[in-house]
This record gives C-alpha cells, structure tokens and sequence, in this order.
C-alpha cells in the first residue's frame, strides 16, 4: 500500500503530530532541503509546509528557469557546479526518469558586448573565470561571434559565452525533489504558520489545521520568510524586490529554436528561446514606484520591500513587455518592425512577476580601510542555523537563482540541520555571519 505523501489542506486527524524537521516552504528552496536531508540521512522524517494549493506556487512562476556556471564569487562558482552535476545526471540523483521530466536543455548564455569598453569588461571577467577552474568558458571576438552566432548581428563586437548553461522545467524539478523525499509528509494550502518557541528553543509550529511538535524549523518561505521569522521573534536580514518576465508564441525569424540565452549589455535584458516558436523575456528593472509607498511600505532607500504585497500584481507595471523590446532592438540595431523591434511579440503575451529576495543591508556590505560600511546587493543566499533561536534555521535570499542553485542549497541546508560538515568549506560564504565574499558585487 502506498504511503500517502500530499495532504491538501489536512485536517486534524491528517496532520502529524511529530516530525524531525518541518520546512516552511514549497518552492525550489524547501523542496531541495526535503531532498538533500533524505540523501544524507535517510528514514528522517520531514514535513514540508506550503500555503498555496501547489508547489513551486511563489516567484518560481516568474522565472526563467535558467541556470549557468560563469560566477566570479568562488561560492557561487561551486555552488552552481553542484546543482549542475545534478541537472545532467538527473535520474541518479532523482529517480528514474527525472532526466526526461526536468528536460534540460544545455543551449549556453551569450553576453553581449556592443563597443569596446565593454568588450574589455567580459575579457576581464573570462579571465577572472579561468583563474577559478571555470576554463570553459569562452571571450569570443567578433569574428568567432559571427562565425557561431551571425544571426545576432554585426552590433555584437564580442562576447563571453558559456557553454555549460541552459535551462530547464522547474515545475518538474521541485515536483522530483518532493517525490524523493521517502519520510516525507508535505501540506498544502496551509495559510498561517506559527513558529513556536520556548526557554528559547524551537519546540515545532502552529497551523490553523493543528500544532507539530519538532526539535528543528527551516523556513524557506521567499518573500514570506520576514514575517514567518517574525513569529519566532527574530526580524530575518532580506528585502525583496519586483521581477518581472514575460512569454510570447511568437520569436523572429532570425532568433533560432536551438539559440543560447542572450544577454544584452546595461542594463542587461535577456531573451532566450521558449518551445517551438516563442521567447522568454526578463529584465532586472529597477522597480522603485514612490506614488505606492505610503499603500505598500515600499523602502525609500532603495528600489525594495520589506514585506510582501500578495497579490502581486499591481506592482506589474504595464509598460515592461515593451520597455524589453525597445532595449533589445536598440542594442542590436533592430529597425521598425524586424527583430526585436517587431509587434508579434507583444501579441497576446503572459506577464508574470514575483519577488527576487536578497540580503539586506546588514548581511551584505564590504568595509573601507577607513572603516565604513558600505553595503552592496550581494548574490549570495543566506544559508544557515540562526544563532538567536536553537533550532531555527534559513534558507534564504536566493536572489532570483533559487532553482539553479537548489541542488547544492538544498546540501548546504541539510548539513547545517544534520549537523555535518559542509559539502565544501568555500560554503561557509553563505553564513549569516559573512558579510561580503570576493567579487559577490556586480556578477553580470
């Protein structure tokens, strides 16, 4: 007989009563931790806590689901060479069939350099690649971009390319993780989750469906992990910013099915193929709207959120589809009505947005020799036990990477909650204690 593992808004005869460890948190993040806990120690239990009717329900549904290896932060660098060992050998570390479920699709990232001071920059940045073992990737001048990738254009004077990144089904890969996870129980559509503490110690969580007693509590909740850490009396150090994509039926002529993703120059709108005959588009706009600031608490320091607006939607600003466009067609010289200058691609559209969640300001700054904080966007998670609650730990601030970076996050979370040494010492960089780590700024 088949253990049941769903359990759609439970009621109290449905719900556990005890559990090794309960991860608050449906998405890439939660479901990754499911998988690497089992892996590592098999037979924990685990209960898993989403609040929508489905996983992978959050910003997922914006994303791109790309995934690529050229980071200059060694963390980073390691972190994403990890989850892609687990991308190409999906049925060994997923199950039969994960492969052909998760669908990757290895196509390359394509940056794109239209004058020479930015062609310098991405020479720069390959070099700095090469010096940390990722000498797969490749500075092509214009002739070798021509030669492979002509129907960008002759605006593209150079490029740095990574061959190894591509992208993948996140829906598919969130489901695996889940369906790995043999001492798993996960609740959906749970929408209030009480963390509870006593003598200072995480004793498990309250649910409008029931109580779950634990030793031990991950939130992985995204844009939610503020006010979900609130309960346990911690404020968690994430602001959350607007991202928004959209998806069209409809790709030009010229922009081939087999195309790798292609990534302008500043500030960097990038496109790549989708299905047959469409494109994906997303943009890093920086969204900052002070007429929605008194209505949303928006932060006047910086284009970011504390808390999250549910739904999102009227943070979508309208013009974005075609503010994309107009950035691509300028860069590579699109006329009126070609390219990306054409008006198929604004026909009958999907525009989604979600969250990218990232450090705040007292996680993330580099100090001067004079001693100043200066605090930086970082790109590095928050991977940790949270030293104020025994028992509490975090996996958050994935920065819009959550998906490709599941796998190996998902191994970081696991050995801090099992209390095993990390998979690579280089890790400790996503500690709440670590406040900057070597060219973590400005990775594009």
């Amino acid at each position: 007989m088949t253990k049941q593992k769903f359990f759609a808004n439970p009621g109290i005869d449905e719900m556990p009563r005890t559990t090794d460890v309960i991860i608050i948190g449906g998405g890439p993040a939660g479901t990754a931790a499911l998988w690497a806990i089992e892996r590592l120690a098999p037979g924990t239990k685990t209960v898993l806590i989403e609040k929508s009717d489905r996983l992978g329900a959050g910003s997922s549904l914006a994303s791109l689901e790309n995934y690529r290896t050229c980071w200059p932060a060694l963390c980073l660098a390691k972190q994403m060479e990890r989850s892609v060992e687990v991308f190409h050998n999906a049925d060994e570390y997923l199950g039969e069939g994960a492969a052909h479920s998760i669908a990757v699709k290895e196509r390359g990232y394509l940056f794109c350099a239209f004058n020479e001071s930015q062609a310098a920059v991405l020479k720069s940045d390959v070099q700095r690649l090469h010096q940390i073992g990722l000498t797969h990737i490749e500075y092509l001048d214009s002739n070798e971009v021509a030669h492979r990738f002509g129907w960008v254009g002759d605006r593209v004077i150079a490029a740095k390319y990574d061959p190894v990144a591509g992208w993948l089904d996140s829906n598919a890969l969130i489901y695996r993780y889940a369906g790995s996870a043999n001492s798993s129980k996960i609740l959906l559509g749970i929408q209030d989750v009480r963390i509870d503490v006593e003598n200072g110690y995480v004793i498990g969580v309250t649910t409008p469906n029931g109580h779950i007693a634990a030793p031990k509590v991950v939130i992985a909740a995204g844009a939610g992990s503020r006010q979900i850490g609130r309960t346990a009396g911690i404020e968690l150090p994430v602001i959350l910013r607007p991202r928004q994509s959209f998806t069209t039926g409809w790709r030009h002529q010229a922009f081939p099915e087999d195309a790798p993703m292609i990534i302008g120059a500043a500030p960097y709108p990038h496109v790549r193929p989708e299905a047959r005959d469409g494109a994906i588009f997303g943009w890093e706009y920086t969204w900052h709207n002070k007429n929605v600031d008194a209505a949303y608490g928006t932060n006047s320091k910086h284009d970011a959120i504390i808390d999250p607006i549910y739904p999102a939607a009227p943070l979508k600003d309208p013009r974005f589809p075609s503010i994309a466009l107009a950035l691509l067609a300028r860069q590579f010289g699109h006329a009126e009505g070609e390219g990306f200058a054409s008006g198929n691609y604004l026909r009958g559209i999907s525009h989604s947005i979600g969250y990218y969640v990232y450090r705040d300001e007292s996680v993330a700054y580099s100090t001067g020799t004079d001693g100043i904080e200066r605090p930086y966007d970082s790109e590095r998670a928050i991977i940790d036990a949270c030293p104020d609650v025994p028992g509490l730990y975090i996996s958050i601030a994935h920065v819009g990477h959550g998906i490709m970076s599941s796998p190996a996050g998902g191994e970081i979370l696991a050995s801090k909650v099992l209390g095993l040494p990390l998979p690579d010492p280089v890790f400790r960089e996503f500690g709440l204690d670590v406040p900057w780590a070597e060219f973590d700024e400005g990775v594009l």
